[in-house]
């Protein structure tokens, strides 16, 4: 079978199944797997994911493969299956979250609707990114059915817990570390606009500071004798933080971008309006570039409070290192290659804002792309949705893209 007539197949075979694959989406996102935990709470036992495991265990079955059920407990389970040949010199992972955010309050629309709408399906986490891991299923079941065979292996892995600050060891990380390498990654983050070859990096930090708890009225705290305001003592470390640069080194992949630090993104203090505050506690977040480190930012802010003389501590809550890969990279050139062909245009390369699982493939030195996928909006909003078209497009570039790029 020539290349033109194996492509034309693919995507008869792509849109052929596109009912059932919306009506999937659809399902995936009615299956409930909200995750408003962070990485010092996530819990291992506690069924954040709900569903949404089985439904994509049993479509794969449907298809033909052959998954598993590979997680840290079991009711955290991450989802794999391959495909190919095992043992090919070739070999390719389509990587995406099964979790999503919390939803935001009151809308329109119910946030698991899955309704289908004016061409759109609408609900949390229908771009954000359960429509990518539809499209994943459903661009080997177009190979399947027109009857592909590949040289290299392919590797579908559906993971848990990204949603904490992608650096949960429950997910992909659970994966890698238990022998599930590929050679090469695709996470396929919404947007087909652009190929995402590199990520910022992101360190989140709380600072505590803790005072004596006195009643206003009391004569001790008239003279000074008692209490001790630790939200005054916050208001110092604030003043003193404020402005805080982080040397980097420019990249050129990150032309024009810097290291981001804020400081406070939120605080809390007090107890009542009439009591000294014992304690108070402001969190910061912090942008970071190639080169960049969480003790870097630590050194740099502690050499500014040093001076202040007051007592605090640091704590850690995430940090996810910044990431990049070549451009040029052989997985980047063949998705480029068959997006032109199925879209119209090449997408160019850029960087990601969010952070992804992918830095902890790079940091492995395997080439990941960390974001590629179909296109919509409202993702971490009111509103999300997918449109329908963009996700048949992307559901032929990922047949497509495993065909050229496993041979």
């Amino acid at each position: 079978m020539s290349i033109t007539s194996l492509n034309s197949t693919i995507a008869k075979a792509v849109k052929a199944s596109f009912d059932e694959e919306v009506a999937f989406v659809s399902a995936l996102v009615k299956s409930k797997s909200p995750n408003p935990h962070t990485p010092q709470d996530s819990p291992l036992h506690g069924s954040v994911e709900g569903e949404v495991p089985t439904l994509i265990f049993e479509k794969l079955k449907s298809i033909g493969l052959a998954p598993r059920y590979l997680g840290a407990s079991k009711e955290r389970p991450n989802v794999i299956a391959e495909w190919g040949e095992k043992r090919g010199r070739m070999g390719l992972m389509l990587n995406g979250h099964m979790d999503t955010i919390p939803p935001e309050g009151r809308d329109l629309i119910s946030p698991f609707s899955g309704v289908v709408r004016n061409g759109k399906i609408y609900g949390l986490g229908s771009l954000d990114m359960k429509a990518s891991l539809a499209a994943y299923v459903f661009a080997v079941k177009a190979l399947i059915e027109a009857k592909v065979k590949i040289k290299g292996k392919l590797t579908l892995a559906f993971v848990v817990d990204e949603e904490t600050g992608a650096c949960s060891p429950y997910g992909t990380q659970y994966l890698l570390d238990q022998g599930c390498v590929p050679k090469a990654c695709l996470i396929g983050e919404h947007g087909s606009q652009y190929i995402r070859t590199s990520q910022r990096g992101g360190y989140r930090f709380k600072i505590v500071t803790k005072g004596e708890a006195v009643h206003t009225g009391v004569s001790a705290w008239e003279r000074g004798e008692m209490g001790h305001n630790a939200v005054v003592d916050m208001a110092k470390i604030i003043e003193a933080l404020q402005g805080l640069e982080i040397p980097f080194k420019q990249s050129k992949m990150f032309e024009g971008r810097k290291p981001m630090f804020t400081f406070p993104t939120k605080i809390s203090g007090g107890v009542a309006m009439n009591i000294v505050p014992a304690s108070c506690e402001a969190y910061g977040d912090v942008r970071l570039l190639p080169g960049n480190s969480d003790a870097q930012v630590k050194i740099l802010m502690i050499e500014r409070l040093q001076k202040l003389g007051i007592p605090y501590e640091i704590q850690d809550l995430i940090y996810v290192p910044a990431v990049e890969i070549d451009p040029h990279d052989p997985l980047v050139l063949s998705l480029q290659k068959v997006a032109k062909a199925v879209l119209g245009y090449e997408p160019p390369t850029k960087v990601s804002g969010p952070a992804t699982d992918g830095w902890m493939m790079v940091k492995r030195d395997i080439p990941t792309i960390m974001g590629f996928g179909p296109d919509g909006g409202g993702e971490h909003g009111k509103g999300e949705w997918v449109d329908l078209e963009s996700l048949q497009k992307i559901t032929e570039v990922y047949a497509r893209l495993i065909v050229d790029y496993l041979g």
